[in-house]
């Protein structure tokens, strides 16, 4: 019975190890209440745009200040980030893009220009940008 906080413990220090290895750097220190759609307004623009960009950026993305540099990551992988909401229902799972790769890889979570928030083809799969 003890191993089970423990094995919940590292399960929550993988998550947040996963979370950080999808930082992004922004420079400066955000303040917490940051209106964030005063510099990333394209994010908020377009034919599409998501529901949730009408409550705080937190519901996503963490934000991590240390001195004078604040790194942004989501909240949770990036595999299960959209069902945080959106319910994983049985047509979803056929949906063959599903079982292909994240959500993000066709679909962006901000805005688009597409139906459906779906990225322009052109554009490479979220999966295959690499972050250092």
């Amino acid at each position: 019975m003890r191993n089970i906080p423990i094995a919940r413990l590292a399960s929550l220090l993988v998550l947040l190890l996963a979370a950080r290895a999808w930082g992004v750097e922004h420079p400066g220190v955000i303040p917490t209440d940051a209106e964030c759609s005063s510099c990333h307004a394209k994010k908020i623009t377009g034919k599409s745009v998501h529901s949730a960009m009408s409550t705080s950026c937190t519901v996503c993305h963490v934000a991590r200040t240390q001195g004078d540099m604040t790194t942004l990551s989501l909240a949770m992988p990036k595999e299960q980030i959209c069902f945080a909401c959106h319910e994983k229902s049985a047509e979803l799972r056929q949906h063959v893009p599903v079982v292909k790769g994240p959500c993000m890889d066709c679909h962006d979570a901000h805005s688009s220009d597409q139906r459906m928030l779906l990225r322009v083809a052109a554009e490479p799969p979220l999966s295959a940008l690499k972050t250092k």
